[in-house]
């Protein structure tokens, strides 16, 4: 229902300016959630066109191509181009440091994310980024620290987990699952499901993806890249 009242409003702000590109870019990300590749990327191509400057259409074109079609180089560069516009964003910057731990550049992301929580410390989702990003180097504890400082409950409650089998507790890793899976099976299926890759669970993976689906859960779209399954 938002989605349809989403396009219905920028449809309009189109009719009032055929020109404007902000509404051609949240159309593109209402194409994206609807799993509509080829209509996300005229939108944001002609957002694009139109105003090349603008950094909110530049920062959804850059996560569109590298975290939903994969070109992650090409998605770096215009989120790099992004920062170096506006270099204290701090949503930019763990849009970066995301982008970066997506391609394997682990080092540049921890400097892009500590950055970004240096300017803002409760930036929900920065301690987490960082968090799974030293997991993927192997750093478990230091993993456990970031997670644990993390705002966004629904990201610590994600983290968690993780971080615990990691750890081999597995008993608080079941546990920590147990009350992520009992409060956020809807919202958060896409999220369960690479937690049980992560775990090395591949069947309860894709029995989550597959809830995932049922759900309609707008992550989806960024399977392509997420290096956690």
């Amino acid at each position: 229902e938002g989605l349809a009242r989403a396009r219905e409003m920028a449809e309009k702000a189109l009719a009032t300016d055929p020109d404007y590109a902000p509404a051609h870019a949240q159309l593109g990300n209402i194409a994206k959630l609807q799993n509509d590749d080829a209509g996300a990327a005229n939108h944001y191509e002609r957002a694009l066109a139109l105003d090349p400057t603008d950094l909110s259409v530049v920062g959804n074109a850059a996560d569109f191509l590298g975290v939903s079609l994969g070109r992650l180089d090409e998605g770096l560069a215009l989120s790099e181009a992004v920062v170096r516009r506006d270099p204290v964003d701090t949503t930019s910057l763990t849009n970066l440091g995301y982008y970066q731990r997506l391609s394997g550049r682990y080092d540049e992301a921890i400097a892009s994310l500590r950055t970004a929580l240096s300017l803002n410390p409760g930036n929900g989702g920065a301690h987490f980024q960082l968090g799974v990003v030293l997991l993927l180097k192997g750093d478990a504890a230091g993993a456990l620290a970031e997670i644990e400082q993390e705002t966004s409950e629904a990201y610590r409650m994600v983290g968690l987990p993780m971080v615990y089998h990691a750890l081999g507790r597995k008993t608080d890793s079941d546990s920590a699952l147990a009350a992520l899976v009992a409060k956020y099976e809807k919202d958060g299926s896409y999220n369960i499901a690479y937690v049980y890759a992560f775990r090395g669970d591949a069947d309860q993976a894709f029995e989550w993806l597959d809830k995932a689906l049922e759900y309609h859960d707008p992550r989806l779209t960024d399977i392509v890249t997420e290096n956690l399954f």
